[in-house]
């Protein structure tokens, strides 16, 4: 199964389509006029999608009962839509869509019908489709004037068509800024543009069943993000934008801690400074304003202290050497009287 849009607003582009995880398109082959200015396809659009990988698929609606009116409205409604078709790139072996875009009782289904035997003879009984609620599009596979359904949930009262090929939720998004109905595909080939049969499948059923599983693992239910991983401008992220987040969150830490360390560090050298003050602070102090002169008396007495050790090897002093010239003195006398 996949997962794909349409839209008449505005016009999204194929990368905002493929960011949100969408990966086809059901586009208008008719002009909305003022009020839905990104209803038509245009050329450049059909350019820029299938540039980003995006399949399309056309439908057409003018008005949402215009296929009352019949078989030749069928026929000129198909030539119109074919021939943008051609002008937007797309094949001519593709189905378009016409839209029964309201509550079809089974009295309006005659004029359904007729009007898409109209475009039968346009585009070939293989390349109609219908749009519709689950009984518009039911009669008229029914009756083999639609070989393609597009089934919405309005008008279908929870029923559900098993040939459908698309169907078309009552659930809407927001991709790149343009309000979406999200649809999903039922078939392998629904009619996009970009389709080729092929004589061998790919993969079995049950090979797809588990491919489709591992999709739904990575991208979430509906493929629109797992809510348990955060938001991320949808329902959710996928399981790569969780893991991505995560990790840009863990390099915002690594770098939170390094300022913390840087802080760390800051507050250890100022707490050592704090300390070194405290220890100088907790000596004995002269009083103030005593305390101002500390600095220099205290290098005046250890210039004194100095002083004081070095005096007694002075020569010259007054005191040095006095008992020895006493003793010289009594000398001399007693050696004068002996003469």
């Amino acid at each position: 199964m996949r997962f794909g849009l349409d839209y008449a607003a505005a016009r999204p582009g194929g990368a905002a389509i493929r960011a949100a995880s969408f990966d086809f398109v059901v586009r208008y082959l008719s002009d909305g006029g003022v009020t839905l200015p990104g209803k038509l396809l245009t050329p450049a659009e059909a350019d820029d999608l299938r540039a980003h990988g995006v399949s399309i698929a056309a439908n057409w609606e003018t008005t949402a009962t215009r296929m009352l009116d019949g078989y030749g409205a069928g026929v000129v409604d198909a030539r119109a839509g074919l021939a943008q078709v051609l002008r937007c790139g797309g094949r001519s072996d593709r189905p378009i869509y016409f839209s029964a875009d309201f509550d079809v009782t089974p009295q309006d289904q005659q004029r359904i019908n007729a009007y898409l035997d109209g475009a039968a003879t346009v585009l070939g009984r293989a390349n109609v489709g219908i749009y519709g609620g689950y009984w518009s599009v039911s009669r008229a596979l029914d009756a083999g004037s639609a070989s393609w359904a597009w089934q919405t949930d309005a008008w279908s009262g929870g029923n559900v068509e098993a040939r459908r090929n698309l169907h078309q939720t009552l659930r809407q998004q927001v991709v790149g800024g343009v309000v979406c109905d999200v649809n999903e595909a039922g078939t392998t080939d629904f009619g996009q543009w970009d389709f080729f049969a092929q004589e061998d499948a790919d993969v079995t059923p049950e090979q797809e069943a588990v491919l489709r599983d591992i999709q739904i693992q990575l991208r979430g239910p509906g493929l629109t993000g797992w809510p348990q991983l955060g938001d991320a401008g949808g329902p959710g992220r996928t399981l790569v934008d969780g893991v991505a987040a995560a990790l840009a969150r863990i390099g915002e830490l690594e770098g939170e801690v390094g300022e913390l360390r840087t802080e760390i560090s800051e507050l250890e050298a100022t707490t050592a400074d704090l300390a070194a003050q405290v220890q100088r602070l907790s000596g004995r102090h002269w009083p103030w304003p005593l305390s101002l002169i500390e600095g220099p008396a205290a290098l005046v007495g250890e210039q004194l202290a100095r002083l004081e050790a070095i005096l007694p090897d002075l020569p010259g002093l007054p005191g040095q050497g006095t008992s020895t010239q006493h003793t010289s003195s009594s000398d001399a006398v007693d050696s004068r009287s002996t003469r």
